[in-house]
């Protein structure tokens, strides 16, 4: 059993060993005990390897001191327990554990060391967390609507856990990031409020590379020593009134100052005097309308003086100097209309005084923001923001404006939690059943990775969310915005996302592009959207008869009759097109569990036992040989051969014995998912044996054996991952109770999609949060 250290922690929904495990089977009759039924068996099968010296992967069965030490090692049995109930030990050479055993060791750990009872749940401790980035996108356009700009654009990239980013554990804020929430709000505002004309444009020009000489002027400077004329181009953006600002002086002589004529366009705009000396420029405005385009300013010099035998030698030669021009404008642009959304923000405000109005405006922006009405004393300090805008001269919208952003970098707004939950495992800990407005925010982030909507909010405040609960699921599951659970949810439980990082070899697959790309995931967004809207059995991600195909991808997949770039409903029914069906055969998996270069067998059964068995391998040992150093063993030039050669290695028989069989069966399917016959120039070998299953001869021999022998292992793994989302945590062995309940409920539902998201919305870990037991307090 030298594996059990290195498999328990390896599942990306838990570091307890869920989704396997879930089920409370403990064997009828009196307690399991320790000595009498479990010790006796893990001598007989275990401590070979476990125990007397020896501890393979770090497991050493009999290294506790007393009774009490070993009970308390709730870290070590939850991997043995892993380990027992995922059949991956004792390894398959010394044969499986007989039911009787296997169940008795199961129930005294989840009887003594877990100390689980379905009667006493612990619903576990969700810690307060930031919104992600999904969610804080989809929350501000339920707040704004659509805007022309991605309100998370400015946002990092969301660390993972637990195989999800909705994790509370790692959504922590630091104050750089709380930073690029503030930012992120002032240009969703600025999008939305519009409380000002826009600050005009400033053009610079200067004389050593933008003047050009006219007349007796020079190229490129700014000085006219005698009558002549300087020109510049002004690039005019738009039409409008704009202000033409030349930076003048000049050396003065004779009775009047230097004079200077303005030409836009070729016609005399003005005369003006240019009283300044040269030393002390000063700058002349020109108000003057401009038509979109290039248009010529020209500037002259108009009364050149010179007297070369005056006694003061400043006042002998009169020359202008021009040291800048500045194009400003538009500056007669009026203030924009309000949009749509300011004029439905604003609507909220009423009649009556400029305080009353604000409070009614921000009231209701808030309860839709903060997910609950506010109370009075929050709404009069946000208020008070207007106040303080107005007080500096700002107008009421922008008043407003600087009020709403206090709300979006709210807590209340950018962090979800509810109650303190301060118990820690196992220490009298009990169940308090949420809020209404907590279940219907915790609803509408689970389905649509945003805010609750009126009408959520509407039934939670009237106490009537928990009565209409059912109807509220399929309300939303049909709703254009759980398009969100497709997205984030199915995204990352069947790794969709990286889709985005792979990188096929272009000389190997040269029908790879970007437009293939995107159509292989929509595929598979498309079918997993289709089994929860229309409500259809989970089993259909492991074979339907149907997909959803454009012509490009049922080009791709050799399937006839399909036309144009738009999605449809496609029938698999056929020996040809039955080659699909379900999401082992979508382009999508395929790959993105393949190399550039090549498919990938390891790589494909991993991806299998990991998000649709829940039974991840442990990682490779640090000596494993690479699958390139067993090719020269190869009979033949097939991936298959050279990885037939590699297992035969102690050292990587017992993992690849139930990775590769899984991958077998998907080579008939290239590296981008492709049928082929051949590889390496032979004869695909698509069979295997599904270890504890049986014998397949091809993929659909292994569709038909899953369906048959792991449909339940692929509902736990399905129900412990949406579990592990909904609740935005990983799950951990006190959540086996709930597993079990919510796998009951969907096996009576009829396996339908719709009786999964029922049965977590209802379960205890969903409806409740953890508290501390205190002497007094009600039980």
């Amino acid at each position: 059993m030298a594996l059990i250290g290195a498999s328990f922690a390896t599942g990306a929904i838990s570091r307890w060993g869920v989704p396997t495990g879930l089920w409370l089977k403990w064997p009828a009759g009196s307690s399991v005990s320790y000595d009498r039924d479990v010790e006796p068996v893990l001598a007989q099968r275990c401590y070979d390897c476990h125990a007397d010296g020896v501890s393979k992967g770090d497991i050493d069965l009999d290294q506790f001191a007393s009774p009490q030490d070993r009970d308390r090692a709730v870290d070590f049995w939850a991997g043995v327990h892993h380990a027992v109930e995922a059949g991956l030990m004792p390894p398959a050479e010394k044969g499986a554990l007989a039911d009787k055993e296997r169940a008795r060791i199961l129930a005294w750990i989840e009887r003594d060391v877990f100390r689980l009872d379905p009667r006493k749940p612990d619903p576990g401790h969700i810690v307060i967390r930031r919104l992600n980035r999904p969610e804080y996108r989809n929350s501000i356009r339920e707040l704004f609507g659509a805007l022309p700009l991605d309100p998370a654009a400015g946002l990092p990239p969301d660390d993972t856990g637990y195989g999800f980013d909705n994790i509370g554990a790692v959504l922590s804020m630091s104050p750089d990031l709380l930073e690029k929430y503030v930012l992120a709000s002032d240009k969703v505002l600025a999008a939305v409020i519009r409380t000002r004309p826009p600050e005009p444009d400033v053009v610079a020009f200067e004389p050593e590379k933008d003047f050009r000489g006219v007349q007796h002027a020079s190229h490129g400077t700014g000085d006219l020593p005698s009558e002549g004329a300087i020109g510049v181009k002004l690039p005019v953006k738009r039409d409008g009134d704009y202000l033409i600002r030349i930076v003048a002086g000049a050396d003065q002589a004779g009775k009047e100052p230097a004079r200077m004529g303005v030409k836009v366009s070729g016609v005399l705009s003005t005369k003006v005097d240019v009283p300044a000396d040269a030393s002390k420029p000063r700058p002349i405005d020109f108000p003057v309308p401009l038509k979109r385009g290039e248009v010529w300013l020209e500037m002259s010099f108009l009364n050149d003086f010179y007297e070369p035998n005056n006694p003061d030698p400043r006042r002998r030669d009169r020359n202008l100097h021009l040291h800048r021009v500045d194009l400003v404008g538009p500056i007669d642009t009026e203030p924009p209309p309000p949009s749509a959304v300011q004029q439905a923000i604003f609507a909220h405000g009423g009649d009556g005084s400029d305080r009353q109005r604000a409070e009614r405006i921000l009231a209701a922006f808030a309860r839709k923001a903060w997910r609950r009405s506010l109370k009075a004393e929050e709404v009069s300090r946000l208020a008070d923001f207007v106040d303080l805008a107005k007080a500096q001269g700002d107008t009421f919208e922008g008043g407003v404006r600087l009020a709403l952003q206090a709300v979006l970098v709210a807590p209340r707004f950018l962090f979800r939690g509810e109650g303190d939950g301060t118990a820690e495992d196992g220490k009298d800990v009990r169940p308090v059943q949420i809020s209404e407005l907590e279940l219907a925010s915790r609803l509408s982030f689970f389905l649509w990775s945003g805010l609750p909507d009126e009408h959520l909010l509407d039934l939670a405040e009237a106490g009537k969310l928990r009565a209409n609960l059912e109807s509220e699921v399929v309300r939303m599951l049909r709703d254009r915005r759980a398009r969100a659970l497709v997205d984030n949810f199915g995204g990352q439980w069947l790794q969709l996302r990286n889709l985005d990082l792979v990188s096929p070899d272009p000389k190997t697959y040269p029908a790879w592009n970007d437009s293939l790309r995107r159509a292989m995931r929509r595929e598979t967004e498309e079918v997993f959207a289709e089994i929860f809207e229309s409500n259809r059995s989970l089993l259909e991600f492991l074979d339907c008869s149907y997909t959803y195909l454009n012509e490009p991808l049922a080009k791709h997949y050799g399937i006839k009759g399909v036309q144009g770039g738009e999605f449809r409903r496609v029938s698999l029914e056929g020996d040809a097109r039955r080659r699909r069906g379900g999401v082992l055969t979508h382009a999508s998996i395929l790959t993105i569990t393949s190399n550039p270069t090549r498919t990938s067998p390891v790589n494909r059964g991993n991806w299998v036992l990991e998000n649709i068995l829940g039974t991840p391998p442990p990682p490779p040992p640090p000596n494993a040989p690479l699958l390139e150093a067993s090719a020269s063993k190869a009979s033949n030039g097939s991936l298959r051969a050279r990885l037939e050669a590699h297992r035969s290695q102690a050292i990587c028989a017992s993992c690849h014995a139930r990775m590769d069989p899984i991958g077998f069966a998907l080579e008939n399917y290239d590296g981008i998912g492709a049928w082929r016959d051949t590889d390496g120039g032979q004869p695909v070998d698509a069979s295997g044996e599904l270890a504890g299953a049986g014998h397949f001869d091809d993929m659909a021999g292994l569709r038909k054996l899953l369906m048959e022998t792991r449909s339940e292992a692929f509902l736990q793994t399905l129900s412990a991952s949406m579990l592990s989302y909904a609740l935005g945590r990983g799950l951990e062995f006190y959540d086996k109770p709930a597993l079990a309940k919510i796998h009951d409920r969907v096996v009576h539902g009829g396996l339908r999609s719709q009786a999964l998201v029922l049965a977590i919305v209802d379960s205890v870990p969903f409806q409740y949060r953890r508290a501390r037991g205190v002497a007094g307090d009600e039980k």
